[in-house]
């Protein structure tokens, strides 16, 4: 087995373990469900496709948890291809394990709130792979407080509006534009009710003007795969 293979079936084992040590109820609550590691894989390698074969990776993982996303593109492509990898994760209970798991490999995980965090200012620091399974936290689960961070964030960023029945999850995806480079991918994991009820009209209308959308995948009747780059024309 590979170094990458390795370090993949820890990461499962980790991820295992830390699942256990939290109730199926403080789960949901959080909006924590992992991503299985075929489907990773799949994302991944789909979204590797749309790079120009052997360019450098810039990779982005906002929702880290233990890495599944990173874990699968450690796998996919050689390590001296990825320039920079980087990871947000808000929970310690995930962050610390995981901090020890990838000890030693090139990538900064931060312990922080990625929808609090600075975007890069400049086009060779953006990331042209992202690639996330975003908290599916409801909007009744957000206090006013984080409401009005959120849509402000939104706001600052990419002069946008959101609605204020939206999930944790959409503000995850759309704030993420303003940490990709031009051309680069997004992918993301994410509930399909965005295509169904009232506030997915803010999404749906930032996937059709703010990008260009490649695919939406869907895997079953409760997940959705959106994967886009960020090269739609400027406002």
């Amino acid at each position: 087995m590979t170094a990458s293979g390795d370090r993949e079936k820890a990461r499962l084992e980790l991820q295992k373990q830390l699942d256990a040590a939290r109730t199926q109820e403080e789960r949901n609550s959080l909006g924590q469900f992992a991503t299985p590691a075929k489907l990773a894989s799949e994302i991944v390698s789909y979204a590797v496709s749309l790079l120009p074969p052997n360019s450098k990776i810039r990779f982005l993982e906002p929702g880290f948890g233990t890495g599944p996303f990173y874990s699968a593109l450690l796998q996919q492509v050689p390590g001296s291809r990825i320039e920079a990898a980087t990871g947000y994760e808000i929970d310690s209970h995930y962050g610390n394990p995981a901090k020890e798991l990838w000890r030693g490999a090139e990538l900064r995980l931060h312990l922080a709130d990625f929808t609090k965090a600075e975007p890069p200012k400049t086009e060779e620091t953006k990331y042209n792979l992202v690639a996330c399974n975003p908290p599916y936290v409801r909007h009744h689960h957000l206090s006013q407080t984080q409401k009005r961070e959120l849509q402000a964030a939104v706001t600052r960023y990419l002069n946008r509006k959101m609605n204020g029945l939206s999930g944790l999850y959409t503000y995850f995806l759309v704030l993420s534009q303003a940490w990709m480079a031009n051309h680069g991918v997004g992918a993301w994991l994410i509930p399909s009710e965005f295509m169904d009820v009232n506030y997915g009209r803010r999404m749906k209308e930032f996937l059709m003007e703010k990008v260009s959308l490649h695919r939406i995948h869907r895997f079953d009747p409760n997940e959705v795969c959106l994967l886009y780059t960020s090269d739609a024309a400027d406002e």
